[in-house]
């Protein structure tokens, strides 16, 4: 099965390592969206809908097994509008989930496969040290890299950034800051550079 028109949307090695578990009459797409009990997949010919098997449906007994954005499916594509149909899913390399609301100890997921999460923290009136090292836990838990950002720098002034900077790094913290204005733009430049990695560099991790 040749993949490499899939190494755009995040395909790699690690993926590539399962694919002795994809039958000849099964494609392989990715999650764009989830809309309940639809999702829409994306692949080399573009988007399109699909639903989960009865099996699947019937051994998904966990709501995190069932596929998120992100997740990279085995599927069987129907021909003209019909939607396909997704029977499995590739072992994920990295996952963003959160605890679900009640008293149960069920996760629900965000996200899989990432390879960074961008934690945004204003550095103007929100800012809440406890709370980042929350999402801090739940981003390394999960695999992927933190990068926090710190937004509204232009409300606050250097001084005051620097001071949440060092109370960052006081508590332990190593993992990359970066600063960002929406009026000034300070700081696009360098956030770009963080989301736009070379596909090789993703591949070393």
């Amino acid at each position: 099965m040749n993949t490499s028109n899939l190494e755009s949307l995040g395909w790699d090695d690690w993926f590539e390592a399962q694919l002795d578990h994809v039958r000849e009459d099964h494609s392989i797409a990715r999650v764009a969206c989830v809309n309940r009990d639809q999702w829409h997949l994306i692949d080399e010919s573009g988007v399109f809908r699909a639903h989960l098997s009865g099996k699947y449906l019937h051994d998904s007994t966990d709501p995190a097994q069932k596929p998120c954005v992100g997740d990279w499916v085995r599927v069987s594509k129907s021909g003209g509008d019909e939607p396909g149909v997704i029977n499995s899913i590739f072992e994920r390399k990295t996952k963003l989930r959160r605890k679900a609301a009640g008293q149960s100890v069920e996760y629900q997921m965000i996200g899989a496969n990432i390879d960074f999460v961008v934690i945004v923290v204003s550095a103007h009136y929100d800012f809440n040290l406890k709370r980042l090292e929350r999402y801090l836990v739940m981003v390394r838990d999960g695999g992927a890299i933190p990068v926090i950002l710190l937004t509204k720098t232009d409300l606050v002034s250097d001084g005051e950034l620097q001071a949440q900077i060092d109370q960052i790094r006081q508590a332990g913290i190593t993992d990359q800051i970066t600063s960002l204005s929406n009026v000034t733009l300070q700081g696009f430049d360098e956030l770009t550079a963080i989301l736009i990695v070379p596909a090789h560099k993703t591949s070393e991790r």
